[in-house]
């Protein structure tokens, strides 16, 4: 999308201790948006052996961290290079989501659609491990929904001058939530663009079976227990239980009945959880 026409559209890959999978992702975002801008978090020679190829591209700039800044930080780091480059629109991804043909048009039209009360903008999700569109994310056309996740939203400059960038405080885990959710206590609205489908992984999709079915565990550590605990309680403080908290209950409810029946360190992802709650109760919200 290079035309004085069109908008100028960067994207932001967050990468951290990446695999090799990596180079292909970025170089598929690459045939559809102008710049890509790779967030290397904990940058050690093996990242940057492995995204060096990249690095050399003109249409590519690696923005190396020696330590992990986390999600929020790092997403904003990305952000702020692509406005400052000039970009009308910054779209962001894990290092692990690969974009499909004509994604960014179909987004970009929704956007357009939307007009201004347009907020985050993001595709329909498949499933890496299976090659299935979500149940919930399957539908036509573009809808207006409460939340989305980060990997393959596009937010405009508008947006971002208007509600700001992420909250890197929650470092982690929720932070699409809360930036969705304050974009509509600013009166905009986000939508879903099932006619543009990003592949992604959630977690490690190791694949197992349970009651006869075949399921895929997520194997989070401790640590993203830790937050995504913390930060749950810190989004109700803020928000309330709208819609988004019944939706992400039914999400919790199935992720830790896989974590008590099927996966390993139970008693240490329990701990994380309830250090989470803990200190999500006592955090002194804006």
């Amino acid at each position: 999308m290079t035309e004085s026409t069109q908008p100028r559209v960067v994207g932001v890959v967050l990468s951290y201790h990446p695999e090799p999978a990596i180079i292909e992702n970025v170089r598929e975002l690459l045939r559809q948006a102008d710049h890509v801008y790779i967030v290397d978090n904990a940058a050690d020679d093996t990242s940057r052996g492995l995204l060096a190829d990249l690095a050399a591209e003109k249409a590519v700039t690696v923005l190396a961290y020696p330590e992990n800044l986390g999600v929020a930080a790092g997403f904003n780091a990305g952000m702020r290079a692509g406005l400052a480059d000039g970009a009308d629109f910054v779209w962001i991804f894990d290092q692990d989501s690969t974009v499909t043909e004509s994604m960014l048009d179909r987004l970009l039209a929704a956007h357009a659609a939307a007009g201004p009360s347009a907020g985050i903008i993001a595709p329909a999700l498949r499933s890496h491990a299976t090659g299935v569109i979500y149940r919930r994310e399957s539908g036509r056309g573009a809808r207006a929904v409460p939340v989305l996740i980060s990997s393959g939203s596009l937010f405009s400059r508008a947006l971002v001058d208007r509600i700001g960038l992420h909250d890197e405080p929650l470092f982690i885990d929720y932070v699409d939530h809360d930036i969705c959710l304050r974009a509509r206590l600013y009166g905009m609205r986000n939508y879903k663009v099932f006619d543009a489908v990003l592949e992604h992984r959630f977690g490690d999709s190791d694949p197992t079976t349970l009651l006869g079915q075949r399921i895929f565990l997520s194997n989070y550590s401790p640590f993203r227990h830790y937050y995504m605990a913390r930060n749950r309680m810190i989004l109700i403080k803020r928000f309330g239980l709208g819609h988004w908290f019944w939706e992400d209950l039914i999400f919790t409810a199935k992720a830790w009945a896989k974590v008590l029946l099927r996966e390993s360190g139970r008693r240490e992802k329990i701990t994380a959880f309830f250090r989470g709650w803990r200190d999500g109760i006592t955090y002194r919200t804006r």
